[in-house]
């Protein structure tokens, strides 16, 4: 496993952190493979009842690196079936991860998160995130379709009008609109740009509080 994606065991708690800073934590194809296999990983954990996700730096995740499309097949006549067997296969595992993902999900949005990363977390349980987090996909301005599910998670978690905005019109949705909607549960008004670990520790006190050992775990897993 890369240096890019790691996941730590706290007892109830797995953190799954993205640290990529030079590259603004945007994941190649292999490295969104990655974060698949630790999130099915945690899911036969049975100790385990919660999964944070989150970043490090002044980026949640830049989404797709563009190395992930580099490659190119010796025969121009196999480029349809290329692309099936790579891009489209590795996009509909990591977001098969997601959306089947057992544990409460919660994402700790330490910055903005950008396509393919953004559109993922809308599978998250909760969201936390810090005063400079925005949400981009820019799918359309790319000359793409939308990634991720994103077409649906959207809707059901922004609302049919900002998710036209976010999709169609590749429109930046600011923390204080997500929160508005609904997207995010909470905003660290006192986490500033880069304070990572200042943040990651104040959600997991909100977690403590909020989803600490008062709650059955089994139950929550139930319910879910």
């Amino acid at each position: 496993m890369s240096k890019a994606v790691s996941v730590e065991y706290r007892g109830r708690i797995a953190i799954i952190t993205i640290d990529n800073q030079k590259q603004l934590n945007a994941l190649t194809q292999d490295e969104y493979y990655e974060l698949a296999t630790y999130m099915r990983d945690i899911a036969q954990h049975d100790e385990v009842f919660i999964t944070i996700l989150t970043g490090k730096g002044r980026y949640f995740s830049a989404g797709a690196n563009v190395s992930i499309s580099s490659s190119q097949p010796d025969d121009d006549s196999d480029l349809a079936k290329h692309w099936l067997r790579t891009f489209v296969a590795g996009n509909l595992n990591i977001t098969h991860a997601f959306y089947t993902h057992p544990k409460i999900l919660i994402t700790a949005l330490n910055g903005p998160a950008i396509g393919l990363s953004a559109a993922l977390i809308a599978f998250s349980d909760f969201i936390y995130c810090v005063p400079s987090t925005f949400l981009l996909t820019p799918f359309s301005s790319l000359g793409l379709v939308s990634e991720g599910n994103a077409s649906r998670a959207f809707v059901q978690r922004l609302g049919i009008a900002k998710a036209n905005e976010a999709l169609l019109m590749s429109k930046r949705i600011t923390a204080e609109e997500l929160l508005s909607v609904g997207f995010v549960n909470k905003i660290f008004e006192e986490c500033g740009k880069g304070e990572d670990e200042k943040f990651l520790g104040l959600v997991l006190e909100e977690v403590e509080e909020r989803l600490g050992e008062h709650l059955i775990g089994s139950s929550l897993i139930q319910i879910k």
